[in-house]
């Protein structure tokens, strides 16, 4: 949670930005209004908003699309007592929410702002008249009744996998599963003691077992597929090699234990995941297109946290150049694509969840997603993309090539005793392709706010010397020092010509777009380019009249609307 005492911090930072650029997913600006009562709907609102979604800090007093300390920090009248606005937030709220508030000064406006911390409780929160809403990124969403559901079930008040089976245990599990699963309990140094357990033993230490019966999460991590269909009838697995967006050369799917659904997975994966081997020193590493800890974390997410109410299958698609995997089921507790990176762990499967935590199989501590981060990042692959498509949620890996500079770089400041974060690999990553990033930037990419990623770029500039920093004030940028740059010269000055080469492109397709709409993938074939490069190029070419019609895989860029 923000503390008061940064506050001094994040008002100077309003002398170069709009109040919008730093609020999120637990921070909030408000201006005063002259109708007391009105205003405090207004922060009965966001407060309402931040205890459904965890914690948050409303700073009263505040403009919030002006930029200036003077213009934007104008106060609140004198007459406001901060226990008054306590007590009539306690008052109108249902469970009564109890924040603290607390008078900050300053040297601008009235010179007296309002701090209103909201900590965490036991949702869900509503008004007296029991309107609700929950905190998303930057925006208060209606709580409404899936979103309420949601909430009650990622906090553990309704879990379908908690439930038990009316079979027995010895009736009910595979062995050929309970082999599997302990052999990737090895390989993730799962505790000796585990190991070493009696079949029965090891179910009732990891929650799987509850009075001699499996419960739905033992079930779908040790069952026999009989079994899994007839309790859990949504629960499958489905593969797809593809051979264009329409047409697959390879189709299988079943409805195993997660184990070895994972196993099945991941074996046809493999089947066509080439290897690269890269020389460094007397060492030649060797990488797979698909790093196979993005692979597992990203499969091993999807069937922890898919809704196992909605039909549909978790499904990896294989093509040339990426691999898709999609869970049914939408993001809930507030998570998006655009804060997934860093966002506090939710679990819609909380029993699921906690089995294969035991496991050592997964970490709850919302160390997946930046696991599979920071194994594409350190090869010098692109981010993956996670992207809402309907009711299921979808993982893009990209298969980019090695790049040979950064596994060097992170072994050189290794051996200083340097160590890099997911944040400092998605920017050093961004300078690859670009010749400088802002803070706006590298918050956006790094989907922290603009404070806390100064903080980092700073950290890169001043200790380790990564970065070098120029301009001044709202012009300040960051590109790679002279140290790095020399290392990584020959991937920068391939990176150069690729943006000398930009403006080529661009009149080559805006050409072709002329006579006929171009999908991704054809743009692809004619430039060259990766997935995620051809979105960003054309992002940057709706100035010239680019427009992307139609969703999915069968969207068509056009010019003209």
């Amino acid at each position: 949670m923000i503390q008061i005492s940064e506050i001094p911090a994040l008002l100077e930072q309003l002398e170069d930005h709009i109040a919008d650029d730093l609020e999120g997913q637990e921070l909030d600006f408000k201006q005063w209004e002259d109708n007391f009562k009105e205003m405090m709907k207004i922060l009965v609102r966001a407060v309402v908003s931040f205890a459904n979604a965890g914690e948050g800090l409303v700073i009263v007093g505040v403009r919030e699309r002006v930029k200036g300390c003077e213009r934007a920090v104008l106060g609140i009248p004198r007459g406001v007592d901060p226990l008054g606005v306590q007590k009539s937030i306690y008052d109108q709220t249902e469970p009564h929410i109890t924040v603290k508030v607390q008078e900050i000064s300053t040297d601008n406006g009235t010179g007296r702002l309002l701090a209103i911390q909201v900590f965490p409780g036991m949702p869900p929160y509503t008004t007296s008249d029991g309107a609700g809403w929950i905190r998303v990124g930057k925006e208060n969403k209606p709580l409404t009744g899936s979103r309420r559901r949601e909430m009650m079930e990622s906090m553990g008040y309704h879990d379908a996998t908690a439930s038990v089976i009316l079979e027995t245990w010895k009736d009910a599990y595979s062995p050929a599963a309970l082999e599997r699963l302990r052999e990737m309990m090895a390989e993730e140094a799962a505790p000796q003691e585990l190991l070493s357990m009696s079949d029965e033993d090891l179910l009732q230490a990891i929650g799987a077992l509850k009075e001699g019966k499996l419960t739905i999460a033992g079930l779908l991590m040790t069952g026999k597929p009989q079994l899994i269909e007839k309790y859990v009838p949504c629960h499958r697995w489905a593969f797809r090699k593809m051979a264009s967006d329409t047409e697959y050369t390879i189709r299988d799917e079943g409805s195993e234990a997660i184990p070895l659904a994972l196993r099945e997975l991941e074996r046809y994966i493999d089947a066509d995941n080439p290897v690269s081997t890269l020389e460094i020193g007397f060492l030649h590493p060797e990488f797979k297109k698909f790093p196979r800890i993005a692979i597992r974390e990203g499969i091993m997410n999807a069937f922890v946290h898919r809704d196992y109410r909605v039909p549909g299958a978790v499904m990896v698609k294989q093509y040339s150049d990426e691999l898709i995997i999609s869970s049914p089921g939408e993001l809930i507790g507030g998570i998006t694509p655009n804060n997934i990176l860093h966002h506090a762990p939710v679990s819609r499967n909380n029993a699921l969840a906690s089995i294969f935590e035991k496991l050592r199989l997964v970490n709850r501590s919302n160390l997946g997603v930046p696991r599979i981060y920071s194994s594409m990042l350190l090869e010098g692959k692109e981010t993956p993309i996670y992207e809402v498509s309907g009711e299921n949620v979808e993982l893009t890996l990209l298969g980019s090539v090695v790049v040979p500079s950064i596994r060097l770089l992170i072994k050189q400041l290794s051996e200083k005793g340097i160590r890099i974060e997911v944040d400092e690999l998605i920017i050093l990553n961004y300078l690859l392709r670009h010749r400088e990033i802002s803070a706006q930037t590298a918050a956006e990419i790094c989907q922290r706010s603009v404070r806390r990623i100064s903080e980092t770029l700073n950290k890169m500039d001043v200790d380790s010397h990564i970065l070098t920093a120029g301009g001044k004030g709202r012009g300040r940028y960051y590109v790679l020092s002279n140290e790095i740059h020399k290392l990584m010269s020959e991937d920068v000055q391939y990176s150069r010509r690729e943006q000398a080469e930009e403006g080529s492109l661009k009149t080559q397709i805006l050409t072709l777009l002329k006579d006929q709409p171009l999908s991704n993938q054809e743009i692809r074939q004619i430039t060259g380019r990766t997935a995620q490069q051809v979105r960003k190029l054309m992002a940057e070419m709706e100035i010239d009249g680019v427009t992307l019609v139609g969703k999915g895989r069968g969207s068509k860029y056009i010019l003209g609307k």
